[in-house]
């Protein structure tokens, strides 16, 4: 009765052992079931609030966090809470548009921004790395990295990056915490920043970054930075107007990804200002870098031009897309336009 064939012990390490087998099959198809979920989502959390990393086109716009994608190259984009992709089937490399789709306010509504990348990036051309940095592009067309150093104006006038000025000018509302979220990944960043698709348009206003509405101008550098930072108020996210980190490396990402000379683009329009924007200057699907007027920055000049304009003019054909242009703090005439910024 105990130990036989079919004994009481016979039967307990058989039953012991079916238990142990079931246990270890059950332990592969979850893993198995893990690893189908991890090649679906692209993995986990990020951490900062992010949830785990879906496909571009898993964003809804009704997140209420900040959402870590990924295109189909597995390069990473932190999409902000209340935006949507606007072009989930591209890849990083063509220029990733996010629209505002929030209805918390409809003033805002529509605003488009293109996703700038910092770090290493796959695209269909191979690997490219993008330095999050501010560039000199006067005498090398691929720019050389300048950091905190003076680069040059049209004028000659030194151009900086401070934390504060005391010329009267619109500093950025926190360039260091602009640089630590904007770095690449691998620096501890978020991979990357958000920039204006169009120059800021007027909606009532206020700031709306659209196709359809007149360009925002007639304003002072010190008005088109207020504008900018107060077009959000989100704990997710910061606005701000683009600072001459993001407008050098918005440059060298065009360049590395579309058009390796755009830096030396002057504008394709002339003899009067766009008022909707040129149809024409349109690259990784961002407008009007090279093209329609001059556009205010958070960067500093000298004393008696402390106000830093950036790109090319409809009514001069030597500015250019990396040109920087110097002008006074109450200058606000309708040759001045702006572009809003977003980093997470």
């Amino acid at each position: 009765m105990l130990t036989g064939e079919n004994g009481i012990l016979t039967q307990a390490q058989r039953a012991a052992n079916e238990t142990e087998n079931a246990a270890q099959n059950e332990a592969a198809i979850l893993d198995e079931y893990n690893e189908y979920l991890n090649n679906v989502t692209g993995g986990g959390s990020t951490g900062g609030g992010d949830t785990g990393e879906g496909t571009l086109g898993t964003v809804t716009g009704n997140e209420t966090t900040n959402t870590t994608v990924q295109d189909s190259l597995e390069n990473k984009v932190v999409v902000p809470a209340g935006f949507k992709v606007v072009n989930p089937e591209d890849n990083v490399e063509s220029g990733i548009i996010i629209e505002d789709v929030s209805a918390k306010d409809d003033t805002t509504k529509g605003s488009q921004f293109v996703w700038i990348p910092t770090g290493t990036i796959q695209t269909s051309k191979g690997e490219k790395t993008i330095n999050l940095d501010r560039y000199d592009f006067s005498s090398n067309v691929a720019g050389e990295a300048k950091g905190t150093a003076a680069i040059k104006d049209y004028f000659g006038e030194d151009c900086q990056e401070l934390e504060t000025s005391s010329y009267g000018n619109t500093t950025a509302f926190d360039i260091s915490d602009f640089l630590a979220k904007a770095d690449s990944i691998e620096n501890g960043g978020s991979g990357g920043f958000y920039i204006g698709r169009y120059e800021a348009r007027n909606n009532s206003d206020k700031v709306i970054v659209d196709k359809a509405h007149n360009v925002y101008n007639n304003v002072t550098q010190i008005q088109a930075a207020d504008l900018s930072r107060n077009m959000y108020s989100s704990s997710n996210f910061t606005s701000d107007l683009v600072n001459s980190y993001a407008w050098d490396t918005a440059l060298v990402f065009i360049q590395e990804c579309e058009d390796e000379d755009y830096s030396q683009q002057n504008s394709l329009n002339t003899g009067s200002l766009a008022t909707t924007g040129t149809t024409n200057d349109v690259v990784c699907n961002i407008y009007d870098m090279a093209s329609n007027s001059w556009e205010w920055s958070t960067e500093t000049g000298s004393s008696s031009r402390p106000c830093v304009g950036r790109g090319g003019s409809f009514n001069v054909s030597d500015f250019l897309a990396s040109s920087r242009y110097s002008a006074g703090f109450t200058t606000g005439s309708g040759i001045f336009l702006f572009r809003p910024l977003l980093y997470l």
